[in-house]
């Protein structure tokens, strides 16, 4: 199907009880699954477009198992679809919208002509820019010159900086948007510099480079195509894991007699235990104090992001 008018419903104006009828992009699949007392399946998708994202659900006849395994099968993440006669209802004990098309109520098909601009949401260049200048400030006050050849190292490399400005830092929540990491990474390295002027205690040089380095696996994990989506190996892969082996291949690069051995012990640990706990899926738990600093920081700034996000989308 062709949409040539451009989109007009956008997900952050859908209201409980709209119908929609309009294009969005396929960001995650999950099914199909049998219904528990009758013949059938269904399936759910994560449908957003640049304002944001919805999960979908799509009910499929009692009669045509094998008419739904078809439609899922002709659908791929990063495709535009086409919705009509889908609507808008609340789920679950928050309350949250979902969109529902119902088998021979609504249809769900592809779509071959859209804008993409309708589709990925991002910050401005000049943004990213002013963000990016930022943080080459910040390497520039490292004094520690191992962890500063480290640190050149990866940004002396042009294609990763550029996949370093662009990147998102995740699917949905908090900074799900291109340049989104670039953000976050530099409200984290200002909280973690705050943490430092009020504990001296803290290893600044180390703690900031831990802030550069903890969601550079994130260029790995997500693509941006039509939708920010993950990687095939990023749905298997988590980015802490990514992120330490892009620090062991920058280490061996500069060569291990040449890097202290400590010092790629705590960066590693930094990277691996950022997200705090073995259940947010951190491979191993904070055990020193910079990394328990930038756990911190990294939580408060994308619980406050994620809190912005969704008020807005209100």
């Amino acid at each position: 199907m062709m949409n040539s008018e451009g989109k007009k419903q956008f997900v952050n104006d859908l209201k409980e009880g709209d119908s929609v009828d309009d294009v969005f992009a396929v960001s995650r699949i999950e099914g199909p699954f049998k219904y528990r007392q009758k013949d059938g399946l269904y399936f759910r998708l994560n449908l957003s477009d640049r304002t944001g994202d919805i999960p979908a659900i799509f009910w499929g006849s009692e009669k045509d198992e094998k008419g739904t395994r078809e439609l899922l099968g002709g659908i791929s993440i990063g495709n535009i679809v086409q919705i009509t006669g889908g609507i808008v209802n609340k789920y679950g004990q928050k309350g949250e919208l979902q969109l529902t098309i119902s088998q021979g109520k609504g249809t769900l098909s592809d779509c071959n002509k859209f804008d993409p601009a309708d589709f990925v949401r991002a910050i401005s260049n000049d943004e990213i820019e002013r963000l990016y200048s930022r943080l080459v400030q910040e390497i520039k006050t490292l004094k520690n010159e191992p962890l500063r050849q480290l640190i050149q190292l990866f940004f002396s490399n042009n294609e990763f900086v550029d996949k370093y400005k662009k990147s998102p830092s995740a699917t949905r929540n908090h900074h799900n948007f291109v340049g989104g990491n670039l953000q976050h990474t530099v409200h984290v390295i200002e909280l973690c510099k705050t943490t430092c002027d009020i504990n001296g205690e803290i290893d600044r040089d180390l703690l900031i480079c831990g802030a550069l380095l903890h969601d550079v696996g994130k260029l790995m994990q997500y693509s941006v195509g039509l939708a920010i989506s993950e990687t095939d190996e990023g749905r298997y892969i988590s980015h802490p894991v990514f992120g330490d082996r892009m620090l062991r291949d920058a280490i061996d690069k500069i060569g291990r007699s040449k890097f202290p051995k400590d010092l790629e012990v705590q960066l590693s640990h930094m990277i691996l235990s950022h997200h705090g706990k073995i259940e947010w899926g951190s491979p191993v738990e904070p055990r020193t104090l910079e990394a328990c600093v930038l756990h911190y920081a990294d939580l408060m700034d994308s619980r406050v992001q994620d809190f912005i996000q969704r008020s807005s989308d209100k």
